[in-house]
């Protein structure tokens, strides 16, 4: 029963140095560079480890990676992107990486940040993460509504420019 508690405390570890980096966890950013065109694509991605139990219940659960996969139905410019590292205590590789996603693996290996905490959610708008939180909770309660935010202020803005 050791090892748990040792995962749960790397975990909390790599999130205390997550909240350290460029992106503070919160609301999307509102500067010139989040402001999106009509097709600019915004990727959410959800960071995850075969082996890693909370992982196993956000993808189980209805609202969980169903819900992630929904996500491009309901928002064409929405594009979800799962990253699933073998083992939670083994490394991303740049083959889990989408070309379109490339400057987010560039930037973490870098950082030295190869091994996330997970489940970590991020959202990514022209090439800058605006959003990057971590653990169900997180989900639920911030990452898919500031996916909504977004999206809405992206209606409005493309009815506005129509007029």
């Amino acid at each position: 029963m050791r090892y748990p508690f040792i995962a749960v405390l790397c975990q909390l570890f790599c999130i205390s140095l997550l909240a350290a980096g460029p992106v503070a966890a919160g609301q999307p950013s509102q500067n010139g560079q989040s402001v999106l065109k009509r097709d600019d694509p915004v990727y959410v991605v959800a960071h995850s480890a075969v082996d890693c139990p909370v992982c196993k219940t956000w993808r189980a659960s209805s609202s969980g990676l169903p819900l992630a996969k929904k996500l491009s139905e309901t928002w064409p410019n929405v594009r979800f992107v799962l990253i699933e590292r073998r083992y939670l205590n083994g490394s991303e590789d740049e083959s889990l990486y989408p070309r379109e996603l490339h400057a987010l693996y560039q930037d973490r290996r870098d950082r030295y940040q190869m091994s996330p905490p997970t489940p970590l959610f991020e959202i990514v708008m022209h090439d800058k993460v605006v959003l990057r939180l971590a653990g169900l909770q997180a989900w639920n309660e911030q990452v898919v509504p500031a996916v909504e935010e977004i999206e809405r202020n992206r209606e409005t803005a493309s009815s506005a420019d129509s007029k």
